[in-house]
């Protein structure tokens, strides 16, 4: 898992190319967003690629990655299936429509707070989930966040 917001560094792409030669590695979720880093490795390994970086799902898709690891998806997810089974049919309109179609639940979830706090709010808000609770080191949006992920969520048409 190449996330460098919570793992303070990323796996550099010569890393990467070493621990793909280890029998037991096999897969990388990347939340990097660093197409070029992701596109170098791919050309040079067996790895399956999964974005773990919402906005960047379809330009992982369209480079070979592997699928998605995805945090919106718990609010958008048979969006989130239909831009994956328009890129594996090779239809790319119809996957860039989909993909189009998450940006404002993206904007929401990813860009007001962490990822995980923000979907438990919205899960919460949505009566998915019984309350918003997240585990430490995370603490729960409090009620101004949650005023904004709610105005955002209405306006993406998800409330």
């Amino acid at each position: 898992y190449d996330i460098p917001g919570r793992a303070g560094v990323p796996i550099f792409p010569e890393t990467m190319l070493r621990l793909a030669e280890h029998e037991r590695i096999v897969a990388v979720k990347d939340a990097k967003d660093d197409l070029y880093a992701a596109a170098t490795v791919m050309s040079r390994t067996d790895l399956a690629w999964y974005s773990g970086a919402d906005e960047a799902n379809l330009a992982h898709l369209a480079q070979g990655g592997a699928g998605v690891v995805s945090v919106v998806g718990h609010l958008v997810g048979p969006q989130l299936a239909e831009l994956v089974r328009a890129m594996d049919a090779g239809d790319l309109p119809s996957a860039i429509a989909a993909h189009r179609s998450i940006l404002p639940v993206i904007e929401v979830i990813m860009r007001i707070t962490q990822g995980a706090i923000a979907v438990k709010a919205a899960l919460e808000m949505t009566g998915r989930l019984p309350n918003r609770s997240v585990r430490l080191p995370l603490v729960q949006a409090d009620d101004d966040t949650c005023t904004r992920i709610g105005a955002g969520l209405k306006e993406a048409g998800v409330l």
